[in-house]
């Protein structure tokens, strides 16, 4: 099983741009303390921390990147302080194809709802794992890889083991 984990970091361009989930390529769900998604092209999957869910929730509503950290905290010293690790896993998330720029309406976005985080509580910053040990499996193709034997999709162990089979 290879894994990767990631966290916080500093240096990205803090544009106002927008962000969302790209819903042609991934399957997201949210438990209680982790957030999943599924690459059905790469087979990859992702598990986020809560404050990434945290994150990639405010993008997917409209947020502009350079608006999470008050959406996060509000007016307090943690705005900046956290930046540049909310910076870079945004850009993290864009890298691994997670989230796509979309398109940018008139005037910036803002947050005016209370910050999801208050000035006194703990702040874990965000983690995106990425893992591929079942890859093989979400990249089979169910209608055209089922052994017939089997009758499940199941990946031939070589080219002679699938001509046996026609």
């Amino acid at each position: 099983m290879s894994l990767e984990s990631w966290s916080g970091g500093e240096g990205v361009d803090r544009s106002i741009r927008k962000y969302g989930i790209d819903r042609t390529r991934l399957v997201a769900e949210r438990f209680e303390d982790e957030t999943v998604l599924v690459n059905v092209e790469s087979g990859y999957y992702y598990s986020l921390s809560p404050t990434g869910a945290d994150i990639l929730e405010l993008l997917e509503e409209g947020i502009t990147a350079d608006n999470l950290p008050p959406a996060l905290f509000g007016d307090s010293e943690n705005c900046e302080r956290f930046r540049p690790q909310i910076d870079i896993f945004v850009e993290r998330l864009a890298a691994e194809g997670i989230i796509i720029a979309r398109e940018q309406e008139r005037g910036a976005s803002t947050h005016n709802r209370l910050p999801r985080y208050a000035a006194d509580a703990a702040y874990e910053p965000p983690v995106l794992e990425r893992f591929d040990d079942v890859r093989d499996l979400l990249l089979i193709d169910p209608i055209h890889q089922v052994d017939l034997d089997y009758g499940w999709p199941r990946r031939p162990t070589s080219e002679s083991s699938l001509e046996s089979r026609i």
